[in-house]
């Protein structure tokens, strides 16, 4: 997988955050909500481009994602 297509997620990501936090205020600022979806449209749309297959395109978020977690080290008892 490019390092592009890694970047665009991990942008769709934090602009999907953003927006998740900007939503939970107590008066949320309409104007910075609608620029912050009109710029994930525009990673989605990129996106798309590399994976015309929306199943596809699923597929390689989850790779990349997986990828991106940390390590989990054993429990010590």
């Amino acid at each position: 997988m490019t390092e592009l297509i890694e970047r665009l997620i991990a942008a769709h990501r934090l602009l999907n955050r953003e927006i998740r936090r900007e939503l939970a205020r107590r008066v949320p600022d309409s104007l910075r909500l609608a620029r912050l979806k009109k710029e994930r449209l525009a990673v989605k749309d990129r996106l798309f481009r590399h994976f015309p297959d929306a199943a596809e395109m699923r597929r390689a978020a989850r790779t990349v994602l997986r990828r991106a977690r940390p390590k989990r080290s054993p429990a010590r008892a």
